[in-house]
Protein backbone atom coordinates (compact mmCIF):
# COMPACT_ATOMS: atom_id res chain seq x y z
CA UNK A 1 0.00 0.00 0.00
CA UNK A 2 2.85 2.22 0.98
CA UNK A 3 4.48 1.85 -2.54
CA UNK A 4 1.26 1.93 -4.52
CA UNK A 5 0.95 5.54 -2.25
CA UNK A 6 4.40 6.74 -3.03
CA UNK A 7 4.55 5.66 -6.67
CA UNK A 8 1.05 8.08 -7.06
CA UNK A 9 3.06 10.94 -5.44
CA UNK A 10 5.56 9.98 -7.58
CA UNK A 11 6.04 13.69 -10.18
CA UNK A 12 5.93 11.56 -13.53
CA UNK A 13 2.72 9.63 -12.55
CA UNK A 14 0.94 13.19 -11.46
CA UNK A 15 2.28 14.64 -14.79
CA UNK A 16 0.79 11.71 -16.91
CA UNK A 17 -2.52 11.59 -14.41
CA UNK A 18 -3.01 15.94 -15.09
CA UNK A 19 -2.59 14.80 -18.78
CA UNK A 20 -5.08 11.93 -19.31
CA UNK A 21 -7.42 14.37 -17.33
CA UNK A 22 -7.00 17.49 -19.60
CA UNK A 23 -7.52 15.27 -22.72
CA UNK A 24 -10.72 14.02 -20.90
CA UNK A 25 -11.41 18.00 -20.54
CA UNK A 26 -10.77 18.33 -24.03
CA UNK A 27 -13.09 15.39 -25.41
CA UNK A 28 -15.88 16.26 -23.19
CA UNK A 29 -15.52 20.39 -24.47
CA UNK A 30 -15.32 18.72 -27.67
CA UNK A 31 -18.84 16.28 -27.51
CA UNK A 32 -20.75 19.51 -25.34
CA UNK A 33 -19.69 21.64 -28.70
CA UNK A 34 -21.01 19.26 -30.64
CA UNK A 35 -24.32 18.71 -29.36
CA UNK A 36 -24.43 22.57 -28.67
CA UNK A 37 -24.28 23.04 -32.28
CA UNK A 38 -26.45 20.31 -33.42
CA UNK A 39 -29.53 21.35 -31.11
CA UNK A 40 -29.35 24.90 -32.00
CA UNK A 41 -29.03 23.84 -35.69
CA UNK A 42 -26.62 26.23 -36.69
CA UNK A 43 -26.06 26.63 -40.72
CA UNK A 44 -22.56 25.64 -41.84
CA UNK A 45 -20.41 28.77 -43.06
CA UNK A 46 -19.46 27.92 -46.87
CA UNK A 47 -15.85 29.31 -47.18
CA UNK A 48 -15.44 28.85 -51.32
CA UNK A 49 -15.10 31.54 -53.26
CA UNK A 50 -18.29 30.45 -55.41
CA UNK A 51 -20.59 29.80 -52.49
CA UNK A 52 -21.15 26.07 -53.79
CA UNK A 53 -22.96 25.11 -50.41
CA UNK A 54 -24.76 28.05 -49.57
CA UNK A 55 -28.40 29.76 -51.67
CA UNK A 56 -28.42 32.73 -53.22
CA UNK A 57 -30.71 35.57 -52.30
CA UNK A 58 -32.66 34.90 -55.73
CA UNK A 59 -33.35 31.52 -54.52
CA UNK A 60 -34.22 32.34 -50.96
CA UNK A 61 -36.77 34.94 -52.06
CA UNK A 62 -38.54 32.76 -54.44
CA UNK A 63 -38.89 30.00 -52.29
CA UNK A 64 -40.22 31.82 -49.09
CA UNK A 65 -43.16 32.80 -52.04
CA UNK A 66 -44.32 28.80 -51.87
CA UNK A 67 -47.38 28.05 -49.99
CA UNK A 68 -47.80 24.45 -51.44
CA UNK A 69 -45.76 21.81 -49.63
CA UNK A 70 -43.02 20.63 -51.18
CA UNK A 71 -41.74 17.05 -50.98
CA UNK A 72 -37.59 17.09 -52.34
CA UNK A 73 -36.29 13.41 -52.77
CA UNK A 74 -33.01 11.82 -52.47
CA UNK A 75 -32.32 8.08 -54.32
CA UNK A 76 -29.29 6.48 -54.42
CA UNK A 77 -27.77 9.06 -52.15
CA UNK A 78 -25.73 9.17 -48.81
CA UNK A 79 -26.96 10.77 -46.07
CA UNK A 80 -23.70 13.55 -45.59
CA UNK A 81 -23.75 14.42 -49.86
CA UNK A 82 -23.34 18.00 -50.14
CA UNK A 83 -26.33 18.36 -52.60
CA UNK A 84 -28.73 16.70 -49.79
CA UNK A 85 -27.22 19.27 -47.57
CA UNK A 86 -27.87 22.32 -49.98
CA UNK A 87 -31.56 21.08 -50.72
CA UNK A 88 -31.81 20.77 -46.52
CA UNK A 89 -30.92 25.00 -46.61
CA UNK A 90 -34.43 25.26 -48.61
CA UNK A 91 -36.76 23.71 -45.28
CA UNK A 92 -34.76 26.33 -43.02
CA UNK A 93 -36.04 29.01 -45.59
CA UNK A 94 -39.75 27.55 -45.89
CA UNK A 95 -40.93 25.06 -43.62
CA UNK A 96 -43.55 24.13 -46.67
CA UNK A 97 -40.51 22.04 -47.70
CA UNK A 98 -39.44 18.42 -46.71
CA UNK A 99 -36.41 16.82 -47.65
CA UNK A 100 -36.46 13.24 -47.45
CA UNK A 101 -33.44 10.34 -48.61
CA UNK A 102 -35.18 6.52 -50.07
CA UNK A 103 -33.92 3.64 -50.77
CA UNK A 104 -35.37 2.43 -54.06
CA UNK A 105 -34.93 -1.12 -53.31
CA UNK A 106 -36.95 -0.15 -49.86
CA UNK A 107 -39.65 1.51 -51.61
CA UNK A 108 -41.33 0.07 -55.32
CA UNK A 109 -43.99 2.18 -55.15
CA UNK A 110 -41.75 5.41 -55.63
CA UNK A 111 -39.59 3.42 -57.92
CA UNK A 112 -42.39 2.49 -60.11
CA UNK A 113 -44.26 5.94 -59.55
CA UNK A 114 -41.18 8.20 -60.68
CA UNK A 115 -39.51 5.77 -62.82
CA UNK A 116 -36.25 5.46 -61.32
CA UNK A 117 -33.69 2.62 -62.88
CA UNK A 118 -32.07 0.56 -60.26
CA UNK A 119 -28.60 1.86 -59.22
CA UNK A 120 -29.01 5.27 -60.41
CA UNK A 121 -28.91 8.11 -58.39
CA UNK A 122 -32.12 10.21 -59.10
CA UNK A 123 -33.60 13.49 -57.41
CA UNK A 124 -37.18 14.23 -57.52
CA UNK A 125 -39.35 17.35 -56.50
CA UNK A 126 -42.72 16.99 -55.84
CA UNK A 127 -45.50 19.03 -55.08
CA UNK A 128 -49.60 17.90 -55.09
CA UNK A 129 -49.69 15.81 -58.17
CA UNK A 130 -46.83 17.29 -60.17
CA UNK A 131 -43.42 15.82 -59.70
CA UNK A 132 -40.06 16.52 -61.82
CA UNK A 133 -37.31 14.03 -62.14
CA UNK A 134 -33.48 15.37 -61.99
CA UNK A 135 -30.84 12.97 -63.03
CA UNK A 136 -27.10 13.85 -61.45
CA UNK A 137 -25.94 14.55 -64.77
CA UNK A 138 -27.99 17.54 -64.95
CA UNK A 139 -26.60 18.93 -62.02
CA UNK A 140 -23.46 20.09 -63.61
CA UNK A 141 -22.33 21.69 -67.23
CA UNK A 142 -18.89 22.92 -68.90
CA UNK A 143 -17.75 26.41 -69.52
CA UNK A 144 -15.59 25.34 -72.76
CA UNK A 145 -13.87 29.09 -72.58
CA UNK A 146 -12.37 28.93 -69.35
CA UNK A 147 -12.21 24.73 -68.91
CA UNK A 148 -14.04 24.24 -65.75
CA UNK A 149 -16.79 22.89 -64.48
CA UNK A 150 -19.99 24.16 -63.39
CA UNK A 151 -22.50 23.31 -60.63
CA UNK A 152 -26.06 23.84 -61.82
CA UNK A 153 -27.45 22.04 -58.95
CA UNK A 154 -29.13 24.90 -56.86
CA UNK A 155 -30.56 26.47 -60.29
CA UNK A 156 -32.19 22.81 -60.94
CA UNK A 157 -33.43 22.43 -57.87
CA UNK A 158 -34.61 25.48 -57.35
CA UNK A 159 -36.45 25.79 -61.07
CA UNK A 160 -38.05 22.49 -60.30
CA UNK A 161 -39.71 23.44 -57.46
CA UNK A 162 -40.85 26.28 -58.81
CA UNK A 163 -42.22 24.32 -61.81
CA UNK A 164 -44.30 22.47 -59.71
CA UNK A 165 -45.66 24.52 -57.67
CA UNK A 166 -47.00 26.86 -60.56
CA UNK A 167 -51.02 27.45 -60.39
CA UNK A 168 -51.38 26.30 -64.34
CA UNK A 169 -49.15 24.33 -66.22
CA UNK A 170 -48.44 25.95 -69.93
CA UNK A 171 -49.92 23.76 -72.77
CA UNK A 172 -47.19 23.30 -75.86
CA UNK A 173 -49.05 22.38 -78.95
CA UNK A 174 -47.03 21.15 -81.77
CA UNK A 175 -48.61 21.59 -85.47
CA UNK A 176 -48.74 18.87 -88.00
CA UNK A 177 -50.36 17.56 -90.85
CA UNK A 178 -48.46 19.77 -93.01
CA UNK A 179 -44.73 17.60 -93.35
CA UNK A 180 -43.36 19.07 -90.17
CA UNK A 181 -41.42 16.86 -87.70
CA UNK A 182 -43.48 15.10 -85.44
CA UNK A 183 -43.54 15.05 -81.66
CA UNK A 184 -43.50 10.54 -82.00
CA UNK A 185 -40.90 10.36 -84.28
CA UNK A 186 -37.87 13.55 -84.66
CA UNK A 187 -39.01 15.45 -81.19
CA UNK A 188 -39.20 12.44 -79.10
CA UNK A 189 -36.01 13.86 -76.85
CA UNK A 190 -37.29 17.35 -76.61
CA UNK A 191 -41.21 16.34 -75.60
CA UNK A 192 -39.69 14.50 -72.65
CA UNK A 193 -37.56 17.34 -71.75
CA UNK A 194 -40.63 19.67 -71.81
CA UNK A 195 -42.84 17.53 -70.04
CA UNK A 196 -39.97 16.87 -67.61
CA UNK A 197 -40.26 20.82 -66.78
CA UNK A 198 -44.04 20.42 -65.85
CA UNK A 199 -45.38 21.46 -69.78
CA UNK A 200 -48.70 19.80 -71.31
CA UNK A 201 -47.32 19.00 -74.66
CA UNK A 202 -49.46 17.98 -77.57
CA UNK A 203 -50.08 17.80 -81.44
CA UNK A 204 -52.55 19.75 -83.43
CA UNK A 205 -54.38 19.42 -86.51
CA UNK A 206 -56.35 22.20 -87.57
CA UNK A 207 -57.55 19.83 -89.93
CA UNK A 208 -59.14 17.59 -87.64
CA UNK A 209 -59.89 20.35 -85.02
CA UNK A 210 -61.55 22.95 -87.21
CA UNK A 211 -60.22 25.26 -84.08
CA UNK A 212 -57.23 26.61 -82.29
CA UNK A 213 -57.55 25.01 -78.44
CA UNK A 214 -58.31 27.48 -76.02
CA UNK A 215 -56.01 26.01 -73.34
CA UNK A 216 -53.10 27.21 -76.22
CA UNK A 217 -50.23 28.64 -74.54
CA UNK A 218 -47.88 28.31 -77.24
CA UNK A 219 -48.04 27.15 -81.34
CA UNK A 220 -44.82 25.72 -82.23
CA UNK A 221 -44.28 25.13 -85.85
CA UNK A 222 -41.80 22.88 -87.34
CA UNK A 223 -40.40 23.00 -90.72
CA UNK A 224 -43.33 22.49 -92.59
CA UNK A 225 -42.81 21.30 -96.37
CA UNK A 226 -46.40 21.61 -97.46
CA UNK A 227 -48.27 24.66 -97.55
CA UNK A 228 -51.43 25.98 -95.05
CA UNK A 229 -55.06 25.25 -96.02
CA UNK A 230 -56.73 29.25 -96.31
CA UNK A 231 -58.47 28.58 -93.20
CA UNK A 232 -56.04 27.59 -91.17
CA UNK A 233 -53.99 30.68 -91.91
CA UNK A 234 -56.86 32.46 -90.89
CA UNK A 235 -57.08 30.86 -87.46
CA UNK A 236 -53.19 30.90 -86.72
CA UNK A 237 -53.46 34.86 -87.70
CA UNK A 238 -56.96 35.31 -85.27
CA UNK A 239 -54.31 33.60 -82.66
CA UNK A 240 -51.67 35.95 -83.89
CA UNK A 241 -54.12 39.18 -83.70
CA UNK A 242 -55.54 37.86 -79.84
CA UNK A 243 -51.70 37.85 -79.03
CA UNK A 244 -50.59 34.60 -79.49
CA UNK A 245 -47.25 32.99 -78.89
CA UNK A 246 -45.32 31.33 -81.82
CA UNK A 247 -42.07 29.18 -81.74
CA UNK A 248 -40.75 28.41 -85.89
CA UNK A 249 -38.10 26.31 -86.54
CA UNK A 250 -37.36 25.97 -90.05
CA UNK A 251 -35.40 23.62 -91.95
CA UNK A 252 -34.51 24.53 -95.79
CA UNK A 253 -36.84 22.37 -98.06
CA UNK A 254 -35.22 23.92 -101.50
CA UNK A 255 -39.19 24.35 -103.12
CA UNK A 256 -41.09 27.00 -103.94
CA UNK A 257 -42.15 29.59 -101.37
CA UNK A 258 -44.82 28.36 -99.17
CA UNK A 259 -47.41 31.15 -99.72
CA UNK A 260 -49.75 30.79 -96.98
CA UNK A 261 -46.79 29.59 -94.43
CA UNK A 262 -45.31 32.97 -96.03
CA UNK A 263 -48.28 35.50 -95.14
CA UNK A 264 -47.70 34.03 -91.11
CA UNK A 265 -44.37 35.33 -91.21
CA UNK A 266 -44.96 38.83 -93.06
CA UNK A 267 -46.60 39.64 -90.08
CA UNK A 268 -43.74 39.63 -88.31
CA UNK A 269 -41.66 41.01 -91.19
CA UNK A 270 -39.57 37.57 -91.97
CA UNK A 271 -38.78 35.04 -94.35
CA UNK A 272 -37.01 32.01 -94.03
CA UNK A 273 -34.33 31.34 -97.45
CA UNK A 274 -35.48 27.79 -98.27
CA UNK A 275 -32.81 27.57 -101.03
CA UNK A 276 -29.47 27.36 -99.43
CA UNK A 277 -27.25 26.62 -96.63
CA UNK A 278 -25.12 27.80 -94.72
CA UNK A 279 -21.28 26.80 -94.28
CA UNK A 280 -18.26 28.14 -92.33
CA UNK A 281 -15.09 28.39 -93.43
CA UNK A 282 -13.15 28.55 -90.17
CA UNK A 283 -12.37 25.14 -89.03
CA UNK A 284 -12.50 26.23 -84.93
CA UNK A 285 -16.33 27.56 -85.72
CA UNK A 286 -17.72 23.96 -87.07
CA UNK A 287 -17.92 20.36 -85.54
CA UNK A 288 -15.54 17.75 -86.92
CA UNK A 289 -14.14 19.34 -89.67
CA UNK A 290 -17.79 19.47 -91.31
CA UNK A 291 -18.36 23.33 -92.61
CA UNK A 292 -22.11 22.25 -92.61
CA UNK A 293 -22.24 21.89 -89.33
CA UNK A 294 -21.48 25.25 -87.90
CA UNK A 295 -21.17 27.00 -84.40
CA UNK A 296 -22.72 30.34 -84.78
CA UNK A 297 -22.04 33.35 -82.78
CA UNK A 298 -24.47 33.98 -79.78
CA UNK A 299 -25.80 37.29 -78.66
CA UNK A 300 -26.74 37.89 -74.69
CA UNK A 301 -30.26 37.83 -74.40
CA UNK A 302 -32.98 37.00 -71.99
CA UNK A 303 -33.07 33.42 -73.53
CA UNK A 304 -29.34 33.17 -74.56
CA UNK A 305 -27.55 34.71 -71.27
CA UNK A 306 -26.58 31.39 -69.63
CA UNK A 307 -24.89 29.45 -72.78
CA UNK A 308 -23.42 32.78 -74.46
CA UNK A 309 -19.92 31.34 -72.89
CA UNK A 310 -20.44 27.72 -72.19
CA UNK A 311 -19.75 26.34 -75.98
CA UNK A 312 -22.06 27.82 -77.98
CA UNK A 313 -24.59 25.61 -80.10
CA UNK A 314 -23.96 23.66 -82.99
CA UNK A 315 -26.52 23.60 -86.15
CA UNK A 316 -26.78 21.48 -89.03
CA UNK A 317 -27.54 22.32 -92.23
CA UNK A 318 -28.67 26.30 -91.04
CA UNK A 319 -30.29 28.18 -93.38
CA UNK A 320 -31.04 32.12 -92.75
CA UNK A 321 -33.76 34.74 -91.79
CA UNK A 322 -34.48 37.32 -94.46
CA UNK A 323 -35.67 40.72 -92.81
CA UNK A 324 -38.74 42.66 -95.11
CA UNK A 325 -37.03 46.08 -93.76
CA UNK A 326 -40.38 47.69 -95.41
CA UNK A 327 -42.95 45.90 -93.04
CA UNK A 328 -40.92 46.18 -89.80
CA UNK A 329 -40.62 50.25 -90.12
CA UNK A 330 -44.31 50.26 -91.02
CA UNK A 331 -45.42 47.53 -88.66
CA UNK A 332 -45.15 47.94 -84.59
CA UNK A 333 -42.40 45.84 -84.45
CA UNK A 334 -39.41 45.32 -82.36
CA UNK A 335 -36.32 42.58 -83.62
CA UNK A 336 -33.76 41.23 -81.18
CA UNK A 337 -31.21 38.91 -82.91
CA UNK A 338 -30.65 35.94 -81.08
CA UNK A 339 -28.20 33.70 -83.00
CA UNK A 340 -25.96 34.91 -86.25
CA UNK A 341 -23.76 33.42 -88.37
CA UNK A 342 -19.78 33.86 -88.01
CA UNK A 343 -17.95 36.79 -90.29
CA UNK A 344 -15.80 33.49 -91.80
CA UNK A 345 -19.53 31.66 -92.80
CA UNK A 346 -20.80 31.74 -96.23
CA UNK A 347 -24.44 31.09 -98.02
CA UNK A 348 -24.46 28.63 -100.35
CA UNK A 349 -27.45 27.58 -103.16
CA UNK A 350 -25.65 26.47 -106.14
CA UNK A 351 -24.47 22.88 -105.46
CA UNK A 352 -23.70 22.43 -108.78
CA UNK A 353 -20.19 23.14 -107.81
CA UNK A 354 -18.85 21.49 -104.32
CA UNK A 355 -16.45 24.14 -103.43
CA UNK A 356 -17.21 27.21 -101.73
CA UNK A 357 -14.87 29.32 -103.67
CA UNK A 358 -17.23 30.30 -106.64
CA UNK A 359 -19.72 32.19 -103.94
CA UNK A 360 -20.14 35.61 -104.62
CA UNK A 361 -19.13 38.27 -102.41
CA UNK A 362 -22.99 39.27 -101.40
CA UNK A 363 -23.03 36.04 -99.61
CA UNK A 364 -20.22 36.24 -97.33
CA UNK A 365 -21.54 38.35 -94.09
CA UNK A 366 -23.20 37.57 -90.73
CA UNK A 367 -26.63 36.44 -91.19
CA UNK A 368 -29.20 35.90 -89.16
CA UNK A 369 -30.11 32.57 -87.68
CA UNK A 370 -32.17 33.43 -84.97
CA UNK A 371 -34.53 36.32 -84.45
CA UNK A 372 -37.11 37.49 -81.25
CA UNK A 373 -40.16 39.69 -82.81
CA UNK A 374 -42.84 41.10 -80.93
CA UNK A 375 -45.53 42.73 -82.66
CA UNK A 376 -47.91 44.97 -80.96
CA UNK A 377 -51.74 44.10 -81.60
CA UNK A 378 -53.00 46.94 -78.71
CA UNK A 379 -52.36 48.59 -75.87
CA UNK A 380 -53.12 45.59 -73.95
CA UNK A 381 -51.94 42.75 -76.25
CA UNK A 382 -48.48 42.02 -78.30
CA UNK A 383 -48.01 38.83 -80.38
CA UNK A 384 -44.28 37.18 -79.73
CA UNK A 385 -42.60 35.12 -82.72
CA UNK A 386 -38.88 33.11 -82.02
CA UNK A 387 -38.06 32.10 -84.97
CA UNK A 388 -34.71 30.06 -85.84
CA UNK A 389 -34.00 28.90 -89.16
CA UNK A 390 -32.71 25.72 -88.46
CA UNK A 391 -34.98 22.60 -86.81
CA UNK A 392 -32.23 19.87 -86.95
CA UNK A 393 -30.92 21.30 -84.31
CA UNK A 394 -33.36 20.27 -81.82
CA UNK A 395 -34.42 17.03 -83.11
CA UNK A 396 -33.26 13.20 -82.59
CA UNK A 397 -31.54 13.22 -85.63
CA UNK A 398 -28.06 11.44 -85.32
CA UNK A 399 -24.48 12.80 -85.55
CA UNK A 400 -21.52 9.92 -85.64
CA UNK A 401 -18.81 11.15 -83.86
CA UNK A 402 -15.42 8.74 -83.37
CA UNK A 403 -17.88 5.59 -81.83
CA UNK A 404 -20.50 7.57 -80.53
CA UNK A 405 -24.32 8.47 -82.19
CA UNK A 406 -25.16 11.86 -80.20
CA UNK A 407 -29.12 12.96 -80.88
CA UNK A 408 -28.72 16.91 -82.45
CA UNK A 409 -30.25 17.78 -79.53
CA UNK A 410 -26.96 16.95 -77.26
CA UNK A 411 -24.65 18.28 -78.94
CA UNK A 412 -23.13 21.49 -77.11
CA UNK A 413 -26.42 23.44 -75.52
CA UNK A 414 -28.63 22.79 -78.45
CA UNK A 415 -30.70 21.37 -75.30
CA UNK A 416 -30.73 24.39 -73.89
CA UNK A 417 -31.01 26.88 -76.36
CA UNK A 418 -34.91 25.03 -77.02
CA UNK A 419 -35.70 24.79 -73.84
CA UNK A 420 -34.82 28.02 -73.14
CA UNK A 421 -36.97 29.47 -75.65
CA UNK A 422 -39.98 27.12 -75.06
CA UNK A 423 -39.73 29.07 -71.08
CA UNK A 424 -38.94 32.65 -72.43
CA UNK A 425 -42.53 32.17 -74.72
CA UNK A 426 -44.48 30.71 -71.70
CA UNK A 427 -43.92 33.23 -69.59
CA UNK A 428 -41.47 30.97 -66.68
CA UNK A 429 -39.56 34.28 -66.42
CA UNK A 430 -39.09 33.52 -62.06
CA UNK A 431 -36.74 30.64 -63.43
CA UNK A 432 -33.63 30.85 -61.48
CA UNK A 433 -30.18 30.89 -62.91
CA UNK A 434 -27.63 30.34 -60.47
CA UNK A 435 -23.90 29.03 -62.56
CA UNK A 436 -21.39 28.07 -59.72
CA UNK A 437 -17.80 27.74 -60.38
CA UNK A 438 -16.79 24.16 -58.97
CA UNK A 439 -13.44 24.65 -59.30
CA UNK A 440 -12.84 21.71 -61.21
CA UNK A 441 -10.65 22.10 -64.18
CA UNK A 442 -9.68 19.56 -67.00
CA UNK A 443 -6.17 19.59 -69.08
CA UNK A 444 -4.74 17.97 -70.90
CA UNK A 445 -0.64 17.40 -71.18
CA UNK A 446 1.67 16.70 -73.07
CA UNK A 447 3.97 13.25 -72.77
CA UNK A 448 7.09 15.52 -71.46
CA UNK A 449 4.88 17.30 -69.02
CA UNK A 450 2.85 14.22 -68.10
CA UNK A 451 7.06 12.90 -67.61
CA UNK A 452 7.63 15.74 -65.09
CA UNK A 453 4.76 15.60 -62.97
CA UNK A 454 5.17 11.95 -62.26
CA UNK A 455 8.97 12.75 -61.40
CA UNK A 456 7.72 15.79 -58.83
CA UNK A 457 4.83 13.09 -56.94
CA UNK A 458 6.98 9.97 -57.34
CA UNK A 459 10.74 10.68 -57.33
CA UNK A 460 11.30 13.67 -55.33
CA UNK A 461 9.14 11.65 -51.77
CA UNK A 462 11.60 8.67 -52.44
CA UNK A 463 14.49 10.86 -53.05
CA UNK A 464 13.62 12.47 -49.70
CA UNK A 465 13.37 8.97 -47.45
CA UNK A 466 16.73 7.63 -48.75
CA UNK A 467 18.33 11.09 -47.92
CA UNK A 468 16.40 10.39 -44.10
CA UNK A 469 17.46 6.77 -43.81
CA UNK A 470 21.41 8.15 -44.70
CA UNK A 471 21.35 10.58 -42.67
CA UNK A 472 19.68 8.11 -39.97
CA UNK A 473 22.50 5.63 -40.55
CA UNK A 474 25.48 8.18 -40.19
CA UNK A 475 24.12 9.46 -37.11
CA UNK A 476 23.60 6.04 -35.36
CA UNK A 477 27.25 5.29 -36.22
CA UNK A 478 28.31 8.42 -34.75
CA UNK A 479 27.01 7.12 -31.33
Amino acid sequence: MKKAIEKIKQKSFISILKTICIILFLIAIFIGVNFLVRKLDIQDIDVTESKLYTLSDDSINQIKKIEKNVLIYFFGFESNNKIIDLAKQYTKSNDNIIVQTEDVMQRPDLKEKFGIEDGNNAIVIESNEKNKLLTTDELYTYDYSTQEEIDLTEQKITNAILDVTADEKPVIYFLKGHGEYSLESHLTILSLYLQNEVNDVKSLDLLVTNKLPEDISLLVICSPTQDFKDFETELIMGYINNGGKILFLNDPNFKEELVNVQKILDVFGISFDNKGILFEKDSNKMLMQTPNIIIPSISYTDITKDITTDGGVALLNSSKINFKNDKIEESELTVEKIITSNETSVYKSDFTNNSNENISNEEKEKFTIGALINKQIDDKRKSTLIAYANNAFATDYIITIGNQDIPCIYLYNNKDLILNSISYLTNKNDRITVRKNSGTVSYTVTEAQNKIIRIVIFAFPILIIILGIIIWQKRRRKK
